[in-house]
């Protein structure tokens, strides 16, 4: 097994944290761009609906912890992950959070120690996989939305890697 990336629990949950902000701040772009329609702008309510959820709920988690809670980025460079001015652009950018989100969940659920911080990402990483699924169906109706009997655990610096291109200053 691996040596462990994060300090303590606290570390854990402001890694995710970090990743709902970046959700976060997608959806409510995107769904204020006002380019996707029928079920994927339906779908894309719903899913930053949960975004905004999810960033509550680890905030108030950390600040119980008597952490404090990582701040959102003052922007984020979403243009990385293509053109977001065509719905297909943006479900596959979406599609791409979507999944790292649940490789970063996976990757670094191994390190919770507190058994209900463990409950509340396991909660988590199961609706982010909901939403990978959704993605991969407005993307493709013909696709199996569920490719994989174990999605992939990404090691946590390689999400780190991944993402802060997108974490603008």
């Amino acid at each position: 097994m691996a040596a462990p990336f994060f300090a303590d629990d606290l570390e854990v949950l402001n890694y995710a944290l970090t990743l709902e902000h970046l959700e976060a701040a997608f959806y409510v772009e995107m769904n204020a761009a006002g380019v996707l329609e029928g079920d994927a702008a339906a779908y894309f309510m719903v899913i930053g609906e949960h975004e905004t959820a999810h960033v509550a709920a680890l905030t108030d988690a950390i600040s119980a912890a008597g952490g404090t809670p990582v701040e959102a980025a003052p922007s984020y460079n979403f243009d990385l992950l293509g053109d977001l001015t065509t719905a297909e652009g943006i479900l596959g950018a979406a599609q791409v959070l979507e999944e790292t989100g649940v490789a970063a969940y996976n990757g670094a659920g191994r390190e919770i120690v507190d058994k209900s911080i463990l409950t509340t990402a396991g909660a988590i990483v199961q609706t982010e996989a909901n939403h990978a699924a959704i993605i991969r169906v407005l993307i493709d109706p013909e696709s199996n939305p569920v490719p994989s009997a174990f999605p992939d655990a990404t090691e946590p610096q390689a999400i780190l890697d991944a993402v802060t291109p997108l974490i603008g200053s």
